[in-house]
């Protein structure tokens, strides 16, 4: 037992100047005092309180030395999670690379801790297992991962005398809190920790599949876009097909050049013919020089439906643009046209597909995408209150609304307006008859516009970004400023500048429930020449059917369901939206919905009550957490209104184990330094063992009793200045 300080010189020198000072002023007092015996006592006092602080400030310990009496042990861990059957261990001896699991199995199966036995009690623990499915304690809803702190830690509870660790893992720590932790306990304890790496610094030669952003459902005859991801770990080009198949054979297929040690996004075109769910597969061939083969490929599941998608278009001028759309949508056999035309000093447009004034409310709730043309707030086109049943539409039950202004202006009139704040722009007043040239202008697609759906002409961003340059151009535009907060920009003007960069043309935004997409040109339809209605007539069906998506996510007579995320995850928040309405399509305000979530085997695993939205429209709101991934089944019920509906979802989990990806050295060599150990490979694990069994068998424990963090101490100082300042009263001095 001995005692330990904590100082530096700067401390000792101040504290011996300030003990000096007191020494000389005290000698001072007590001789201007006649020499009196009380004042010497108040003194000397007063001097030893001044050691006493000096002494607590070096931090004074009490340090006991305990020799270890109980056997030592080695603990040996290694890791079971997922990330271990990366193939990626590549020896001389075999053929073939092997993952780091089987690696990792060969050296625990060599009973390599043999010698180690003699001289050390060894355990071997594994830690982080995959969860298995089949077991109801490590279901869907067990959060995978690698926890080497929690490993680390076990360890140490369960050993008296641990003498070192051997952690053999691929250090790709995704769980729990940081290993630095563990290690520095283990530090304290003497306990060394030699670390196993199982993995290679850097990517093999590999070719993998990585995402693949496909939505739930689709329209049957639809062409849809599938985006796709794919990770290239050569140090070449690599030159290749990408296929999409289903169960019945090949689907489509594309060829893609990827870039050297780089991720390729692009997108494969599919067309369903006919009804149903299908699993289909997006694959790359396997090359020859990929070390793993198994990773080419991702499968997921899609349904294809037949709906009809209704489409209201409002116009006050027959325009190029006008008739354009109007045929575009009309020979689409998906989409049911409804056209309002204003004439001016005429009277109200009529012929096929026409209707001679605005919908009311109850028939306007049926429409899933409407088009405001160059029409306003005025006498003979739209009122106050056909604004109002607009932005309800849009906000409480999803619709989409697609502006679309003209040489007119009429569309200044909705700034004040009930769908003033559901314009994606800025106006600028000053210009309401927009801005003409003699010279052509373009569209130019931002970052976000070169990939999004609604932009993407082409089969990839790099061609669309070139398909958009040769489109024909515009010569008229609207005058917008800029656009607003919480808008995505896909294209701007190429020459035109305003407040914040170039003038923004084509905008969209999220309102409520639905979507808003601003056109601030009226010349889209100058893209058919030489290709007539290829692009034209694809812009504008991916515009309908963008929008109209999360109205047709679950429907039935008189109940209308819509939920996001489209794909949830467990422990994600799941959102409900409900819309209801009798059967002239008038919206019920005054329901009960009730809504039964049940999970794959039909158990109930929650019943939620949907509250009505302030903004009524037959408008509902309810949200629920999914805990485990698998199938569910949401069963919405309104008893009052005789309604039911059922509305399958899929939950998936996110792995945060990831294979194909480098061993983690950094981590490993960082835990194995602190505890003054070391990082090997599984080559080295005969020199390993020899340096674990030169360490003695016992050493001694150091046990430290903090003496300037004690009360007692503190309590002990106090009552000796209070006894000084005490003495200094009884005597006169205060």
């Amino acid at each position: 037992m001995h005692l330990s300080l904590s100082y530096s010189l700067t401390v000792i020198i101040i504290g011996v100047l300030a003990l000096m000072a007191s020494a000389y002023f005290s000698h001072r007092q007590w001789k201007a005092m006649n020499r009196r015996l009380p004042i010497l006592l108040l003194e000397v006092l007063r001097f030893v309180i001044i050691i006493l602080i000096f002494f607590t400030l070096l931090r004074p310990e009490i340090v006991t030395k305990i020799r270890q009496k109980t056997e030592p042990e080695i603990a040996i861990l290694h890791d079971q999670s997922a990330s271990m059957e990366t193939v990626d261990i590549v020896k001389e001896n075999i053929s073939e690379p092997e993952s780091r699991k089987t690696c990792l199995q060969k050296l625990l199966d060599s009973k390599f801790q043999a010698p180690l036995e003699k001289k050390f009690k060894v355990s071997v623990q594994g830690f982080s297992p995959v969860p298995d499915p089949s077991k109801p304690s490590e279901g869907a809803d067990v959060i995978e991962g690698t926890d080497i702190d929690e490993a680390l830690n076990k360890s140490m509870s369960s050993a008296k005398n641990l003498r070192a660790v051997i952690l053999m893992t691929d250090g790709s720590w995704n769980k729990g809190a940081s290993p630095v932790g563990a290690a520095v306990k283990l530090h304290s304890r003497q306990a060394l920790i030699y670390s196993v790496v199982f993995g290679g610094k850097t990517y093999l030669p590999d070719i993998e599949m990585k995402n693949i952003k496909a939505p739930s459902y689709c329209l049957m005859n639809e062409k849809i876009s599938i985006p796709f991801q794919v990770e290239n770990h050569m140090s070449h080009d690599v030159k290749t097909k990408v296929k999409l198949s289903s169960g019945i054979g090949m689907e489509s297929e594309k060829e893609i050049t990827l870039p050297a040690e780089s991720t390729y996004s692009d997108s494969i075109i599919w067309q369903p013919l006919k009804e149903g769910k299908f699993n289909l597969t997006i694959e790359v061939p396997e090359e020859k020089e990929e070390i793993n083969k198994t990773n080419n490929s991702k499968s997921f599941e899609i349904a294809a439906r037949k709906e009809s998608l209704k489409v209201l278009i409002v116009e006050s001028l027959p325009r190029w643009e006008y008739r354009y759309l109007r045929n575009a949508i009309s020979r689409d056999p998906g989409m049911e046209l409804s056209t309002l035309l204003f004439l001016p000093d005429i009277g109200m447009g009529g012929g096929k597909n026409y209707i001679d004034k605005f919908p009311a409310k109850n028939e306007l709730s049926k429409y899933d995408v409407i088009f405001l043309g160059d029409v306003g707030i005025a006498e003979g086109q739209l009122s106050k209150e056909n604004a109002e049943n607009i932005m309800g539409l849009v906000k409480l039950q999803g619709s989409g609304l697609v502006f679309l202004p003209g040489i007119k202006g009429k569309e200044m009139s909705l700034v004040d307006s009930p769908l003033g704040d559901l314009l994606p722009v800025e106006l600028d007043r000053s210009k309401p008859a927009g801005l003409a040239s003699p010279v052509e202008s373009k569209l130019v697609l931002t970052s976000t516009g070169k990939d999004h759906f609604l932009t993407m002409l082409a089969d990839n961003p790099s061609q669309n970004s070139y398909l958009w340059r040769e489109l024909p151009g515009f010569y008229w535009n609207t005058a917008v400023l800029s656009a607003k907060a919480g808008s995505n920009i896909l294209a701007v003007h190429s020459g035109l500048k305003s407040g914040g960069g170039r003038m923004p043309l084509l905008v969209i935004k999220e309102y409520g429930s639905g979507n808003v997409l601003f056109m601030g040109t009226d010349s889209a339809w100058r893209w058919r020449k030489g290709v007539e209605d290829k692009y034209h007539y694809r812009f504008w069906g991916q515009v309908v059917r963008w929008m109209a998506h999360k109205r047709h996510l679950a429907h039935d007579e008189g109940i209308r369901l819509f939920y996001t995320p489209e794909n949830p995850k467990a422990s994600q928040t799941v959102f409900l939206n409900a819309t209801l309405h009798d059967r002239t399509g008038m919206p019920i305000e005054d329901a009960e919905i009730i809504v039964n979530v049940k999970d794959k085997a039909g158990k109930s695993v929650q019943r939620l009550k949907m509250f009505p939205d302030k903004g009524g429209w037959g408008s509902y709101k309810g949200e629920f957490v999914p805990e485990k991934s698998g199938s569910y089944t949401l069963n919405t019920e309104c008893e009052k209104q005789s309604i039911s509906m059922k509305t399958d979802i899929t939950v998936t989990r996110e792995s945060r184990e990831k294979t194909g990806e480098p061993a983690n050295w950094n981590i490993l060599k960082e835990v194995s330094q602190i505890t003054d150990g070391e990082l090997i490979t599984p080559d080295e694990i005969g020199k390993l063992i020899t340096k674990i069994m030169a360490l003695p068998k016992y050493v001694d424990i150091e046990k430290r009793y903090l003496l300037w963090c004690q009360w007692w101490w503190g309590l002990i100082i106090l009552v000796l200045i209070s006894s000084y300042w005490t003495g200094r009263k009884l005597t006169g001095l205060i």
